[in-house]
């Protein structure tokens, strides 16, 4: 069966890798305010607090219960994510 949603990127540069940000350790996590049991997007988002907080701003609206049942929402946004092949 074909890929229904197919990796633009892969497919015009077969050889191209995305670039990796290193995620911060728990030394760097703690230095930074974050909780060193937060996970990998945290982690990420660490090296920029400021994102992170503006980010987080704009983002706990949209998954907030609301016209839309938070439960489906997080159900859309893994099915959005496995047909794009992302880590879930």
């Amino acid at each position: 069966m074909p890929d229904p949603m197919p990796d633009a990127i892969s497919d015009a540069k077969p050889d191209y890798t995305p670039p990796r940000l290193p995620l911060l350790s728990d030394d760097e996590l703690g230095d930074s305010g974050f909780p060193t049991e937060s996970g990998d997007l945290v982690r990420l988002f660490g090296q920029a607090p400021d994102v992170f907080k503006r980010w987080n701003e704009w983002y706990r609206p949209i998954i907030a219960d609301g016209a839309v049942d938070s439960r489906l929402k997080e159900i859309c946004r893994l099915r959005v994510a496995q047909l794009n092949h992302c880590d879930v």
